[in-house]
């Protein structure tokens, strides 16, 4: 009798197995299910990309079912070099557009950040008017950073020479004497500052534009063709972070920040950083991209006839639909 009551209880416990599995989630099973998003950024960025990092550490793309595959490049230009192998890029709207007047083709969902552009240098200089005829350190020829350099020189009848250099070098090569200041992003320029605080200040925080449009979020055209519900929940998750960012303020961004860097000291590095950025505006400025773009014209790093309708050249690779669709799924809420 014991051995059929055993044997019975085996078989009922054989029986309900396939129901309980299927009822219990299974370790690690929601995370093979999530899409995986190949996404580029730049080193010593993730102030800059705020609301992309704020987004996946409140667990917004996981909720969506995406996950990030991070890659990090030296800056926009090298990462847009890559595209082939990526999904989605994070850069400013000067290598973008570069990368479109050779003919690359993307689209340009979400803008992610204005400002952007803070100029530091040794403190014996107050102003960028001090710093005429000086070495200043860019973290390229291709990078916003430098067109925004060239724009201060032509309207202020400044001369700069100009030195491309690591982001992640400026500290040393300021300390050496190799440059005397640098336009570069955030949190890099405020870790520099942090780095050197007797030796260098913000010499300017913000480009001389108001609401200077920087950087943007875009995923490459086949991409979105083929995966529109994706993309849609990609841009879903970062205006959820937006939204975070606008009603939680600086202290808590730069927190979950620091967490996204791995070091719980930085915190007041990223306070000191949302100083130089506006991570808050998801569309695009055109009075600013429109000077942008005319500047690097004029340096020659673009053809100029590009520049005669700047609005119609780049509105061919801006995509709005997704910000539209999300933005209407979140006022449902």
């Amino acid at each position: 009798m014991r051995t059929k009551r055993r044997l019975l209880k085996q078989l009922v416990a054989s029986a309900l197995l396939p129901a309980l599995l299927a009822a219990v989630p299974i370790a690690g099973a929601e995370a093979q299910s999530l899409t995986t998003v190949r996404l580029a950024d730049q080193n010593g960025s993730e102030v800059d990309y705020a609301a992309v990092w704020v987004a996946e550490l409140n667990g917004y793309f996981a909720e969506e079912g995406i996950k990030i595959e991070r890659k990090t490049y030296a800056n926009g230009p090298a990462s847009l070099l890559d595209f082939n192998n990526l999904d989605a890029v994070m850069a400013a709207i000067v290598p973008f557009m570069q990368y479109a007047a050779r003919g690359g083709d993307m689209r340009i969902v979400l803008s992610l950040t204005k400002g952007n552009a803070p100029i530091i240098g040794k403190k014996e200089y107050k102003s960028v008017k001090d710093l005429d005829g000086k070495k200043v350190g860019t973290p390229g020829i291709g990078t916003i950073h430098d067109a925004v350099l060239g724009y201060i020189q032509s309207s202020q009848g400044l001369k700069f020479q100009h030195i491309p250099a690591k982001i992640t070098d400026v500290a040393v090569m300021i300390q050496k004497g190799e440059v005397e200041a640098f336009i570069g992003w955030e949190p890099a320029s405020a870790a520099a500052v942090a780095l050197a605080p007797d030796l260098l200040h913000y010499i300017q925080r913000m480009p001389p534009i108001p609401n200077s449009e920087s950087l943007e979020l875009a995923f490459k055209t086949s991409y979105v063709k083929e995966n529109p519900e994706t993309v849609e929940k990609f841009v879903r998750a970062t205006l959820r972070a937006i939204e975070w960012m606008k009603a939680n303020g600086n202290e808590k961004t730069a927190e979950l920040i620091a967490r996204k860097m791995n070091d719980p000291k930085a915190k007041p590095i990223n306070l000191d950083a949302l100083q130089s950025v506006d991570l808050t505006q998801p569309r695009i400025d055109m009075p600013s991209t429109r000077i942008w773009l005319t500047t690097i014209a004029q340096q020659g790093k673009i053809p100029a006839e590009l520049v005669k309708d700047v609005d119609g050249w780049v509105g061919k690779y801006i995509d709005y639909s997704f910000l539209d669709k999300a933005e209407a799924s979140l006022k449902k809420k």
